[in-house]
């Protein structure tokens, strides 16, 4: 079968059971991807000629998404010849014509630090000769050590430390990685790693953000916040930590001290179970309530998630109501296993 990928004009081969996205790496073609599978749309085409058959995670691609034509490319093989648009993966052709440029590094294990009761910090050196480059939100999918898994997380540094590797890794009963590094792992231990992935970024714009994480969804704002205090971004931020209770919270300095270059932030921690009658004196509840709660005018706001899927199915009701136009929300949801689900708007 034939698969044509607009707006390039540009044709490939697909075998029989062989995806469009399998397709396109082997002949030499890039399209942008992420978990290979079917767990986030950082894959995301869509169909305008031909038929194809679909798999995938409903929260990476609705019910509606498919009615209207859209596939994830890792996940779907053609039933017969397609034309397939991929202008919403913000490739260029040259992009295209690169062929896959995503890297294999070795990582030492450099440090791992308790942030709090269930989350750790870990630094990841990298082996050279380069420095990785990447762009703040992204991810790398690690190689879990003594296994044939990886897991994918968020990179917590901004580009400018592209030496390292810094992750937020929360501890999970049965989680492989954070159970490697909670029993065996030793500094100097060697982690391997690819990347960078996923399309979660900050976009060019002059509107104002509004920025929200939950849990480990922290490490790829915390990056995306660090990076515009550097480029000395002058856009007004307001940005909302959701956790269960003061103990979850971390990384208060960090943000306090990136927030004092960042003209116009205001920082909301909020928290949904500490118990009354203490000295919490903050926002209580869910994100999504204290967004209306804290009285935030959000019209004309770009919006950046991160988090569980519940948290963002919720949130982002609630900022559409509030001004915020659907185009201009961009997510990246984090489900239990480690698996990362990116859904770019």
């Amino acid at each position: 079968m034939r698969i044509t990928v607009l707006p390039f004009e540009r044709s490939f081969d697909c075998d029989e059971d062989e995806t469009v996205l399998a397709a396109a790496l082997r002949q030499g073609f890039f399209l942008r991807y992420g978990c290979k599978a079917g767990g986030c749309s950082s894959c995301r085409a869509q169909v305008v000629g031909g038929d194809v058959e679909s798999r995938g995670s409903s929260f990476a691609l609705s019910d509606a998404d498919r009615d209207r034509g859209w596939i994830l490319s890792c996940s779907a093989t053609p039933l017969e010849d397609l034309v397939l648009d991929v202008s919403t993966m913000d490739l260029t052709e040259e992009e295209f014509l690169a062929g896959d440029r995503v890297g294999r590094w070795t990582s030492v294990l450099d440090r791992v630090e308790r942030v709090t009761h269930d989350m750790r910090a870990v630094a990841l050196r990298l082996e050279g000769p380069e420095p990785m480059s990447f762009t703040a939100g992204q991810f790398v999918n690690v190689e879990v050590p003594g296994t044939s898994e990886v897991r994918a997380f968020s990179m917590m540094n901004p580009p400018s430390r592209a030496g390292s590797v810094e992750l937020l890794v929360k501890v999970i009963d049965g989680g492989l990685f954070s159970e490697w590094l909670e029993r065996d792992a030793r500094r100097g231990d060697r982690v391997a790693l690819q990347g960078p992935l996923g399309v979660f970024r900050v976009r060019l714009s002059h509107r104002p953000i509004v920025m929200i994480a939950g849990g480990s969804g922290l490490a790829p704002i915390l990056a995306m916040l660090a990076d515009q205090a550097e480029r000395g971004c002058e856009r007004p931020i307001t940005f909302l930590y959701g956790v269960r209770a003061r103990r979850d919270l971390c990384r208060l300095e960090e943000i306090a001290e990136i927030g004092q270059r960042l003209p116009g932030f205001r920082f909301i921690p909020v928290l949904s179970e500490e118990p009354g009658g203490g000295e919490w004196t903050g926002a209580r509840g869910f994100v999504s309530e204290a967004l209306v709660s804290e009285g935030l005018d959000l019209r004309g706001h770009d919006a950046y998630l991160c988090g569980p899927p519940a948290m963002i199915a919720t949130a982002i009701p609630v900022l559409t109501r509030g001004g915020v136009r659907e185009r201009n929300v961009y997510f990246d949801a984090f489900v239990p296993s480690g698996t990362q689900v990116a859904v770019p708007a």
